[in-house]
């Protein structure tokens, strides 16, 4: 087995740096909240994925649960998709409930 200089050229120090990412957060200005809209999974619902689709185009989040799911943990919904008479709304919910 050769040496490590020999792959390497001469011994030197360590160039990394230390990063407390809890500072970097404390530092960081706060942002508003995202808004993010839950919709059910669309399957072949084309309806549904015509909504998903003017919502996307217009700059909005729109996480799609997948087949059997009813909530998505991790992220913080704010608003989901929700149909009435075979139309597709955007309804607000209250923070931290996706259900």
């Amino acid at each position: 087995m050769m040496a490590q200089e020999s792959f390497f050229g001469r011994f030197r120090p360590a160039t990394g740096f230390s990063m407390d990412l809890r500072e970097i957060a404390r530092l960081t200005k706060k942002q508003a909240p995202r808004r993010i809209i839950l919709s059910p999974y669309c399957g072949n619902n084309a309806s549904l994925a015509s909504k998903i689709a003017d919502l996307r185009g217009r700059g909005e989040i729109v996480v799609e649960l997948l087949p059997g799911e009813t909530e998505c943990d991790g992220l913080e919904f704010n608003r989901r998709l929700v149909e009435h008479n075979d139309q597709w709304f955007v309804q607000a919910i209250s923070q931290g409930n996706t259900d």
